[in-house]
């Protein structure tokens, strides 16, 4: 159901629909296929596959909450789930371009996303232009007759560079084009995309969402409803990353709570980022809403937190980075991000291996690049475990 209020009423409330048995928390409905009364009610389903249950590879009461409660939160007409961040990524491309269509795209990706594009999509006649996104005018130069969408992280993985999204949209509605964002790293509870014209978000929910770290899942939500149906039908039934009615229900869980608990991620990641920019041995820092940082007004426009993403480049490169998390205590040496624990990660030798050396180091992704996934331990804590961890670099 639809539900007005502010985002954490939001966060409870939206896409519930009470069962017959009036359970206040959504059941699992752990099923594969739906009951017809009657051949002639079946017909109708299958008139129009993307509304009512009919197999639960294209949806499922568990699945229908999850994604009515996201798109509410994203302000979307409707999301679609799928089983992981990648599915939600790969099908929503499928199913937007063609063989012979251009898409552009942020030089600086996810690994996976980045293989997607420059190989797998490319294989079957994909075309694409990666630019820095953040460049309005490298965009608008990228565009060519046969350009079909625009695709951006902001922020990027891992660099934590912001795109002006406003801007990007601008370019695309003056020449016909599709966007498509990627707000894994904000969270809808700091940025909304498709209130600047976005027309599709797409998340790795496997990272705030969640927020517990015991789920693999994605999302496609959609301004349009014609355009979340195209997605549901071409990117998730033909395809199949469908999302387990299990994993629908941890994600409703983790929801109740995103509000908060960004609140405390991005309260936490400023302190750390703030401290961290002093110390001698770290040569750069990149956090949105760091006062010093090359996107602090952007951020501020388009953002109401920095995340709880905080990028930073060791001095000593490689060795002293290596020595760094090797001695840390608290913080948990680990890929993803959004969990409860802090996590930290060195993305040369981590989450960009796939991503070439050339390509990599042009994008910023040194290899004294450290990703830290701020928690939401008292930030006193994890400054004391990066503190005493430093003295071994």
């Amino acid at each position: 159901m639809s539900i007005q209020g502010g985002f954490a009423t939001q966060c409870v409330h939206a896409g519930r629909n009470p069962d017959q048995f009036g359970a206040l928390v959504t059941p699992i409905y752990q099923t594969s296929t739906f009951a017809y009364p009657s051949t002639e009610a079946a017909a109708e389903d299958f008139q129009d596959l993307s509304t009512g249950f009919a197999y639960s590879r294209l949806t499922n009461p568990s699945l229908d909450v999850f994604e009515k409660k996201l798109a509410e939160l994203e302000h979307g007409a409707r999301g679609v789930a799928f089983a992981s961040g990648m599915g939600a990524i790969a099908g929503t491309l499928i199913s937007l371009v063609s063989a012979g269509d251009h898409i552009i795209c942020s030089s600086t990706l996810y690994s996976g996303t980045h293989h997607l594009i420059h190989s797998t999509l490319a294989r079957f006649g994909v075309q694409f232009t990666a630019v820095e996104t953040s460049d309005l005018a490298a965009v608008e130069a990228a565009v060519q007759p046969n350009t079909k969408l625009i695709y951006f992280e902001t922020p990027a993985n891992p660099t934590m560079e912001l795109s002006d999204i406003a801007g990007i949209v601008a370019i695309a509605k003056k020449h016909g084009l599709m966007t498509v964002s990627d707000n894994t790293f904000a969270s809808p509870y700091l940025t909304n995309p498709l209130d600047f014209g976005v027309d599709v978000v797409v998340h790795s929910c496997t990272k705030y969402i969640c927020g517990h770290g015991d789920v693999i899942a994605g999302v496609a939500v959609a301004k349009e409803l014609e355009v979340a149906n195209q997605i549901r039908m071409e990117g998730l039934m033909h395809v199949g990353a469908v999302m387990a009615p299990n994993t629908a229900f941890l994600l409703e869980r983790g929801l109740k709570t995103l509000g908060i608990r960004m609140e405390q991620h991005c309260r936490n990641a400023l302190k750390v980022a703030s401290w961290l920019e002093k110390q001698p041995w770290v040569a750069s820092v990149r956090y949105p809403y760091l006062p010093s940082d090359p996107g602090y007004e952007l951020a501020k426009s388009q953002m109401r937190g920095g995340s709880g993403v905080v990028t930073f480049d060791v001095a000593a490169g490689l060795e002293g980075g290596k020595a760094l998390m090797n001695h840390l205590k608290v913080c948990t040496i680990a890929v993803s991000l959004g969990d409860c624990e802090t996590l930290v990660e060195h993305p040369a030798s981590m989450t960009h291996t796939m991503v070439a050396l050339e390509e990599r180091l042009a994008e910023g992704i040194t290899d004294g690049l450290i990703r830290m996934s701020v928690g939401l331990e008292d930030a006193d804590d994890l400054i004391a475990d990066l503190d005493q961890a430093s003295k071994y670099i």
